[in-house]
């Protein structure tokens, strides 16, 4: 199977009747794509399809017929609607056989957690035949590649952290010999909150248009709020790929620094609870009941006992004016900062905290209306409050409310290191 210096066009089948329904988010189908970019590929098609034979058959057959590669995910299971691998046989016109070492790697499985394999595991080991088996060390779902009219398609897990093993152990490996790829290929990604992507775009045109090696990517993520900035560089060893990256990572934070939060792996929540455990600093919060998550997402910080001492939702103004001594003038639905300031500095005497938050926020009431919040944190001697406006149509609300109020912190603890 030649792909050597061919243009080829990739495609992700997701199968699974949740995720057609949207019961599900499809967070696989965006990994696999941004996976295939380090590699130098691009996807060109993506299909999401039931838990139905026919369907699924039908869905595979429009892909070979205009894909060079497909990757599927999802529908390898030992349940009956589990079907990828029966429709993959019957488009390729193949018989399943069952192939005994897969069904060896699941009975392990099982036995290390103290389980035996169900008979309808064994479902599980069976694959086209001539297809080269794929064994999975980390579930019970093995997976293969079956290749035909120079054409290959991929079958992996739906379970995520399964289909990123199989990315990285199997599947971009054997791309990469396909493709008689020797150059190493690293990607170095920013992470931005605070600005928007036409904004990042603005600031970053020169160094994007100029960019082939190594490229710049930018992908906003709505619901978090965040921008993602991803470099890419080849190089006939790391070093030299990273310090491709490195040089255009310092040009870009130039520009951008104020913004940028962490890279890579890191999430805001995590850089914001390690910036608070090296403080040596605790934190407690009072919201109003507008609908933030932030108290739950500090609960889950790693490391939380060691900062986060109380969360408090107000939903009665008599037990916020005596928890919390906020003055019996205000009532609930009122929006002003002074309510935000009562919050963040009674929360903070009541825990005895070095820091506290006060968020008090209104919902549109009406069409053409703002949701309307003030953000309050109290320090030794002094409490900062801002005032944010979102349109009543904008999605992810509660996530831009939660992800701001952190801000705040964040941008307080970066002062004090300063």
């Amino acid at each position: 199977m030649g792909w050597k210096g061919k243009t080829l066009k990739a495609e992700i089948i997701a199968v699974g009747t949740e995720l057609l329904l949207g019961q599900i988010v499809d967070t696989n189908s965006a990994h696999m794509a941004q996976q295939l970019t380090t590699i130098g590929l691009d996807l060109h098609y993506k299909s999401t399809v039931g838990d139905n034979l026919e369907r699924i058959k039908e869905t595979l057959r429009n892909a070979m017929g205009r894909s060079d590669f497909i990757i599927t995910t999802g529908g390898i299971g030992p349940t009956l609607d589990d079907l990828t691998r029966e429709a993959v046989a019957e488009v390729l016109g193949r018989p399943l056989v069952f192939n005994q070492a897969l069904f060896d790697q699941i009975s392990d499985f099982f036995a290390r957690m103290g389980r035996t394999a169900s008979p309808n595991n064994r479902k599980q080991a069976f694959i086209p035949e001539g297809a080269i088996p794929i064994e999975n060390p980390v579930g019970t779902a093995p997976g293969f590649i079956a290749e035909q009219d120079g054409k290959a398609i991929i079958i992996v897990p739906g379970v995520p952290h399964e289909m990123r093993y199989f990315m990285e152990h199997s599947v971009l490996p054997y791309l990469r010999n396909k493709l008689g790829i020797r150059e190493v290929i690293v990607s170095r990604v920013l992470k931005l909150f605070g600005i928007g992507e036409s904004l990042v775009d603005e600031r970053l045109k020169d160094l994007i248009e100029q960019g082939t090696n190594p490229t710049i990517g930018l992908l906003a993520h709505t619901q978090i709020g965040e921008i993602h900035v991803r470099l890419t560089a080849k190089e006939s060893e790391r070093s030299r790929a990273e310090a491709l990256n490195a040089s255009l990572e310092a040009k870009i934070r130039e520009r951008l620094q104020e913004f940028i939060f962490g890279v890579d792996e890191e999430t805001y929540e995590g850089v914001l609870g390690l910036l608070l455990r090296r403080a040596g600093l605790t934190l407690s919060v009072a919201e109003t009941a507008f609908g933030s998550s932030i108290i739950q997402t500090l609960k889950s910080m790693e490391g939380s006992p060691e900062f986060f001492r109380l969360g408090v939702t107000v939903v009665n103004p008599e037990i916020a004016q005596k928890l919390l001594s906020i003055p019996s003038s205000f009532r609930q639905e009122e929006v002003h900062p002074d309510m935000a300031r009562g919050l963040a500095e009674g929360v903070r005497r009541l825990a005895g905290s070095d820091l506290g938050l006060g968020i008090a926020g209104r919902a549109a009431a009406g069409k053409g209306q703002d949701h309307v919040i003030h953000i309050a944190l109290a320090h030794s001697g002094h409490t900062d409050c801002i005032e944010q406006r979102w349109p009543q149509a904008m999605r992810f609300i509660e996530n831009r409310m939660t992800k701001t109020a952190l801000a705040q912190v964040r941008e307080h603890l970066l002062k004090r290191e300063r």
